[in-house]
């Protein structure tokens, strides 16, 4: 599988607690594809994410890859300054609840 076609499969993946896409809102950051591995960089607004938020968006993510074959391996980043602003922006305009 290739690096275009696993995003098109992510693409699809919500935040458990807003109404967008992990793409939409820049949490998926860069997406590799090493053999039978899919490396997922993810980016949060904040370095203490609360854990189940982001077993949450791990989980969706693997769910949505799960028919592909591949292993999910993911690495986790802080958003830039302006990244936050925009991610903020879209939350707060999408905002669904807790999870």
């Amino acid at each position: 599988m290739t690096r275009e076609q696993v995003i098109e499969k992510l693409k699809v993946v919500e935040h458990p607690e807003i109404s967008l896409s992990l793409i939409e809102l820049s949490i998926i950051l860069d997406v590799a594809v090493d053999g039978n591995t899919v490396k997922l960089a993810l980016a949060f607004p904040k370095v203490k994410v609360p854990q189940e938020v982001i077993n949450a968006i791990v989980s969706s993510c693997s769910v949505a890859l799960k028919d592909s074959g591949l292993e999910l391996q993911t690495m986790l980043f802080e958003m830039t300054p302006e990244v936050q602003e925009k991610f903020f922006k879209l939350a707060r305009a999408n905002w669904k609840g807790s999870i």
